[in-house]
This record gives structure tokens, C-alpha cells and sequence, in this order.
């Protein structure tokens, strides 16, 4: 063999060469143009994801996966990988542009139920996977996802809640929970048009002034998501347990600490509360309600159910450690 046949069989077993070969696992399970109109340059396989220009302000949200919902339930994985990131993007006023994923697995065989269910995921809500990074020789498995969005109007800030706003409850009721998880599953059943839908209620909202601030409603269910909103905007919010309607059959507390697909905490002033619910008539699975109330004071969450009163959780002991600005 020649001294540059064997330069050449040297060159095509290099570890870095073969492990593009990896990328054939989500170049098998996504569309390759996610933006037909921008051409062959914006078609998947270049070095970054060329996306549409936009006009207003962008929002970037990233969450790894828990690595036991990884290992149980893979397709779920995926799928909650790209919605609670979309989520996340609603409920700062945005738009969901495009989402990209971090993923290492054993083989293919581990990856291909996870990005099934980003791929089923993104489809429904139409917010193409344009890029990622896949290792498919890694000794565990374990997802990564991120998605841009953009905020074309107002955005909604956990910090912009203030004293004398109420705390408003919007969640779909029309689900169930997800196998022994703290999951309510209100959106791998329905439809595409109407979890769209939905979705663009929260930048629509904001545009119209009837909210100013808001929380996604994430894995530290109703409560840790009020501590986080109360921590954040520096007030005290206090709850009104007896204001919370769990779905029939749904126990309290597990309303309180789960998941729930599509949820979100809003700060709305009280003039504008009836024209918000006015907004959310429409689908009557969507529960649009007043739970609470911004209050000066230090940051703390406030439990009331009748005449008691308990705090759940004082700024003395922080919690993401994001706490309000100095004035």
C-alpha cells in the first residue's frame, strides 16, 4: 500500500470523522427544510441554523431532561423537551421560532424515541428543529433542548408584578396525568390548530395590555412556580386555596405541585380581569381565574384557605436566588 493510500485509511478511521455518523439518527427524523422559502442555505447540515429575520426583542430558553424521565419514558422525554421550552417562550409575551437539542445516547436504538417525540412535538406546534448536537457513543443517555423565540410586542416579566395586582390562574383542565408522573397531559391528544392556538394567547394578551407579568407554571408545580413569581417581583403574593378548582377527580395538592402542560401565573391589574376572561371564552377547557393577590411587603408566598393563614416560603430563604432589583 502506498504511503497515501495508507494516509487515506488512517484519515477514514479517525474517531471524528466517524462520529458524524451519528447525525444520521436526527437527520432520519426531522424535515430538513424548516424554512422553505429562505432556500438551500437554511436547509439542515450547514454549521448553524439560518432562521427568518424578526423585528422585536428575542427570548432564548434551554432545560435538560430529568435522566430518569429519560430512562422511562424516552418518547415523553423528547416530546416534554420541546414543550416545556415553547411554554417558556409564551409565557414571556413570545414566539416560538425554532428549537434546537443536545443529545447523548447509548446508540441509536436508545435515541430514537427521544427525538420522535421532539420531532412529534415540534410538528404539532410548528416550531421546526433546526439544529443540535448528537453523540450516539456515549456511556448513558441524556437530553438537552433550547428554543429561540421572539417577542414582537410587550414582554411579560415575572418582575413586572406589583402591589395591588391579582395573581390569575390560566391552565387547561382538559387533560389527565401522564403514568405515575406529576404530569398533567393536556397536549399529546389534541389538536395541532388548537395547542397553536393556545399557545399564541400569551403574546396576544400581552399585546393587549390585560397582562403585565407572568410565570410558566413549571416542575415545581402551582406553589414553587408562585415562590419563584413572588421572589422575583419582590412582593408578597398570598393564595386562595378555596379559589383553586382542581379537574374533577384531581386531589388538591396534587393540582398544586404537578405540571400542567399548558399553565401559566399571570399579574393582571383588576380592571382588566374580566376582559382577559372575555379573551379565554372561547375555550372553555381553559380556566381563567383570579387565585390571589400582590401585596407590598417583603417576597413571600401566603397560603389562605378560610380563616387561616400560613406563609409557605420567606425571601430569608432563597429559592433560585433571582430576587427583585434594587429600585
Amino acid at each position: 500500500m502506498s504511503a497515501l493510500a495508507e494516509l487515506a485509511e488512517r484519515l477514514r478511521r479517525q474517531s471524528g470523522l466517524l462520529g458524524k455518523r451519528d447525525i444520521q439518527a436526527p437527520a432520519a427524523a426531522f424535515p430538513h427544510q424548516p424554512f422553505p422559502a429562505l432556500g438551500p442555505a437554511a436547509a439542515l447540515g450547514d454549521d448553524a441554523a439560518l432562521l427568518p429575520p424578526q423585528t422585536g426583542g428575542l427570548l432564548l430558553a434551554c432545560e435538560g431532561m430529568a435522566p430518569a424521565l429519560v430512562e422511562e419514558d424516552p418518547w415523553f422525554a423528547g416530546w416534554s423537551g420541546v414543550l416545556v421550552n415553547i411554554s417558556d417562550i409564551a409565557a414571556m409575551g413570545g414566539r416560538p421560532l425554532a428549537v434546537v437539542n443536545s443529545l447523548w445516547c447509548r446508540g441509536g436504538e436508545q435515541a430514537q424515541p427521544l427525538l420522535a417525540g421532539m420531532g412529534e412535538a415540534a410538528a404539532r406546534f410548528g416550531v421546526p428543529v433546526v439544529g443540535g448536537h448528537t453523540n450516539l457513543q456515549s456511556p448513558y443517555d441524556a437530553l438537552s433542548v433550547a428554543v429561540l423565540g421572539v417577542a414582537e410586542g410587550p414582554v411579560l416579566s415575572a418582575r413586572a408584578a406589583a402591589p395591588g395586582d391579582a395573581c390569575v390562574l390560566l391552565v387547561n383542565t382538559a387533560g389527565r396525568f401522564h403514568r405515575h408522573y406529576p404530569f398533567w397531559d393536556a397536549a399529546t391528544t389534541a389538536e395541532p390548530e388548537r395547542l397553536r392556538r393556545q399557545l399564541a394567547l400569551l403574546p396576544e394578551l400581552a399585546g393587549e395590555g390585560l397582562a403585565h407579568g407572568a410565570k410558566d407554571i413549571s416542575m415545581g408545580g402551582l406553589a414553587g412556580t408562585a415562590v419563584m413569581f413572588a421572589e422575583a417581583a419582590g412582593c408578597t403574593l398570598r393564595l386562595d386555596l378555596g379559589a383553586i378548582s382542581p379537574p374533577a377527580g384531581v386531589q388538591l395538592e396534587a393540582w398544586l405541585t404537578c405540571f400542567p402542560s399548558f399553565g401559566y401565573l399571570l399579574a393582571v391589574r383588576p380592571e382588566r380581569l374580566a376582559a382577559l376572561q372575555r379573551m379565554c371564552a372561547p375555550w372553555p377547557e381553559l380556566l381563567c381565574a383570579p387565585i390571589g393577590t400582590f401585596t407590598a411587603g417583603p417576597a413571600a408566598l401566603e397560603l389562605q384557605h378560610g380563616g387561616e393563614l400560613c406563609a409557605l416560603w420567606q425571601e430569608h430563604e432563597p429559592l433560585t436566588g433571582f430576587a427583585a432589583l434594587p429600585a
